[in-house]
């Protein structure tokens, strides 16, 4: 895709990017948070996306690409924090094959700007992990405005 231009960058995101830093956590699918040429994330944007993966034979399931048999879902980068994330990624080497992942500070601040008690769980297990950065992961979460007292900090 990033070859063909339909997407400018992408990195692997959420429960899966998860794995490359601390325990294994159960998830569905791939979340993968893309930079789209057009610059706007919206529906009808991911249209070029679902029309190279039917090109390549991979099967669409609701808003799932099946490569593989894996789910992947496509999120475009919707605000400042996820183009961030994907652009400071970092690269991981999955199987031989190099593979571009949010970093942990970019993942618990995703987290916590997103909410909800399964990405809560997520943030504090990278927190435990003594994975992230703190100051980093502050100086994050000052600049995108996301108000959140972390664990070990009060």
């Amino acid at each position: 895709m990033r070859e063909e231009r339909v997407v400018l960058d992408y990195a692997i995101g959420g429960a899966t990017a998860v794995l490359f830093y601390a325990e294994p956590t159960r998830t569905y699918d791939l979340d993968v948070f893309a930079l789209l040429p057009s610059g706007e994330p919206s529906l009808a944007s991911l249209g070029p996306i679902y029309e190279w993966a039917r090109t390549q034979g991979f099967a669409v399931d609701a808003e799932h690409l099946l490569i593989h048999g894996v789910p992947v879902q496509i999120l475009p980068a919707y605000d400042a924090l996820v183009a961030e994330a994907v652009r400071d990624a970092r690269l991981h080497d999955y199987e031989g094959t190099p593979v571009r992942v949010v970093d942990p500070e970019h993942l618990v601040a995703l987290a916590l700007q997103t909410g909800g008690a399964r990405r809560r769980e997520r943030a504090w297990q990278l927190l435990q992990a003594d994975v992230v950065n703190r100051p980093r992961l502050q100086a994050i979460l000052d600049a995108h405005g996301i108000d959140a007292t972390l664990p070990g900090d009060d």
